[in-house]
């Protein structure tokens, strides 16, 4: 890693830290990133390159939040319109999205898990077309039914160099006033050494899992069309020891 980008955003973290309690300037749980990152003077960013000097990606976690760390979202590779063809074929209604089909659901490389008694999704690795597919099993037939969906390894490759090399991972305590959520930055630690050989290897293994978050515009212009909230690689936060070198701030 670039010591001279790790040493400034040490020396800017510890400005922000020494801040105390500061306004959120989003809501949900992309307030603790988009807050940080304003402070520090980074412009929010939807391409491949890093966030911080173009070097180090940014997450942010809830102090003693639960759930997952995201590696990156990211549509599969094929085929095009996936996200549709996964919520219209695959989703269940949902009573919060006036009965429209949504799709959420978390699964491995180990075993199909399964969606509304209907579906099993799964997560297999194949070295020779150098692709990780999502299958879809119908377990009442116990047959896949769709083995079309995959990342190709030059996608995954790319993404892993580029926003997973080296990670930023940022601990916040949070309280809320008046309706209005303030931070207080307390640590965070330096995430490095995911190879694209180690990623493989943790998808076999079960660590690291694929998360589908495919809801439904409920109003607007785009009522009942597909809206991704950010399907993609995660893993377990206990487990982030097994995905990165972690260096302390």
């Amino acid at each position: 890693m670039d010591t001279k980008v790790t040493e400034s955003f040490k020396r800017d973290f510890q400005i922000i830290k020494e801040k105390g309690w500061i306004e959120s300037h989003r809501i949900h749980d992309t307030g603790i990133g988009k807050t940080f990152e304003d402070w520090i003077g980074i412009v929010e960013n939807n391409n491949l390159l890093a966030d911080y000097k173009n070097v180090l990606e940014i997450k942010s976690t809830r102090e003693l939040g639960k759930g997952m760390v995201t590696l990156f979202t990211k549509s599969p590779s094929h085929p095009p319109k996936v996200n549709s063809h996964l919520r219209e074929n695959y989703g269940a209604p949902d009573p919060n999205a006036n009965n429209l089909k949504t799709l959420h659901t978390t699964f491995s490389a180990l075993k199909f898990n399964t969606f509304v008694n209907k579906f099993g999704f799964k997560l297999e690795i194949d070295e020779n077309s150098e692709k990780i597919l999502l299958l879809v099993k119908n377990l009442q037939s116990d047959k896949i039914i769709d083995k079309e969906i995959y990342y190709t390894f030059s996608d995954l490759k790319k993404i892993l160099e580029s926003k997973c090399k080296y990670i930023a991972y940022i601990n916040a305590e949070t309280k809320k006033e008046n309706e209005n959520e303030f931070f207080n930055f307390k640590k965070a630690v330096l995430l490095s050494g995911l190879t694209f050989e180690k990623f493989i290897k943790l998808v076999k293994e079960g660590i690291i899992l694929y998360d589908i978050r495919i809801g439904v515009y409920r109003s607007g212009k785009n009522k009942g069309k597909t809206h991704d909230h950010g399907s993609g690689f995660r893993f377990q936060k206990h487990n982030l020891k097994k995905v990165f070198d972690v260096e302390e701030i």
